[in-house]
């Protein structure tokens, strides 16, 4: 990221053109040997005579030009051997300028005929991107740099990166509350500010996962993209819609397709991800390590998550709030010491 950053910070301050700045330097002073047709080509093989023949000598380190040989050599002494070119020296400008150029990628162009995504957090063009939605991909991944995705050559941003991030299953969470569904994301944070936020919800009636997958045939936009809903909660409502019928009380399976709206992306305008609302297990009051005893092991257990140094699992919370007060804190010890002595 770095190095990245320093590329893209010298693109504003200097940048060399390898065919107008650095190509006509070694023409002056270099390609009488360093040529195929030469007599000395037997020498040193190195062939100056344009950037393709150039660069697969190995001799430049893009990005660094302390570790690259081509630098060592033109600042050499004039007495030390191995001095290029042999007989005299470049001037200080010269140098400089192949070191600049050297920092700056050792490219074939300047910078700014170089354009794409410089950002590490945008798509990239791995074989693992979902070319369903992003079909332009397959153009990247044969090696062409490609505007919206990121580039690793890229040097000037065209600020139209594109992003793929939704939340993981741990960012995001479904809880049934006052007849509603509660969904909400407050982990998630987005690379970039997004557009919007906008919510799928299906339920499978039958509650069958069958050889060809669940069959989710009933579904609803529930937080319209039209609304531009930015925020980091939503309740779904189930009053009048049979959801706790199918879903709470009976034996249905309700997923939520959660999309967050990117400014550049292309292709369906959002990243996509599924999740899945599981009922909370029973839980017994005072069980909270769940192994069907009621011991010091839970008393401990409860301690720790107190104390920060753990976390309880969805069962082992509704078992340490002994009280039901929605807060655990240490009454609920003290009620748990009291069910053990009892």
């Amino acid at each position: 990221m770095k190095k990245i950053l320093y590329l893209i910070i010298m693109s504003f301050i200097f940048t060399v053109d390898y065919e107008s700045q650095v190509q006509p330097i070694f023409d002056s002073n270099c390609i009488n040997c360093h040529n195929p047709s030469s007599q000395a080509w037997n020498n040193h093989q190195l062939n100056l005579t344009s950037y393709d023949d150039f660069m697969p000598s190995s001799t430049v380190v893009a990005g660094n030009h302390s570790e690259s040989d081509i630098y060592d050599r033109i600042t050499r002494d004039e007495s030390e051997d191995g001095n290029m070119p042999p007989s005299g020296s470049l001037n200080q400008t010269e140098i400089d300028l192949i070191a600049d150029w050297i920092d700056e990628g050792a490219l074939s162009e300047e910078f700014n005929d170089i354009i794409g995504c410089t950002d590490l957090n945008a798509i990239t063009c791995d074989d693992d991107i979902n070319y369903t939605y992003f079909p332009e991909c397959t153009i990247c991944s044969e090696g062409i740099a490609c505007d919206n995705y990121y580039n690793s050559n890229a040097t000037v941003d065209n600020g139209e990166c594109m992003y793929n991030d939704v939340p993981e299953d741990n960012e995001l969470s479904i809880t049934f509350q006052d007849n509603s569904f509660y969904i909400e994301w407050f982990a998630f944070e987005p690379p970039v500010d997004v557009l919007s936020y906008t919510l799928f919800r299906c339920i499978d009636e039958d509650g069958i996962i069958n050889g060809d997958g669940t069959d989710y045939s009933r579904c609803a936009m529930v937080l319209p993209n039209t609304e531009l809903f930015i925020g980091n909660e939503f309740f779904d409502s189930s009053e009048g819609n049979d959801l706790e019928t199918y879903v709470v009380n009976g034996n249905g399976l309700l997923k939520y397709t959660f999309s967050v709206h990117y400014p550049n992306n292309n292709y369906w305008g959002s990243a996509n991800g599924a999740y899945y609302y599981e009922e909370l297990e029973e839980c017994t009051a005072g069980d909270v390590s769940n192994d069907g005893i009621i011991n010091v092991i839970d008393i401990v257990s409860l301690v720790n998550h107190i104390l920060g140094s753990n976390t309880l699992t969805d069962v082992g919370l509704c078992a340490a709030d002994l009280n039901s007060d929605g807060i655990i804190n240490v009454i609920d010890i003290v009620s748990l010491v009291n069910i053990i002595l009892s």
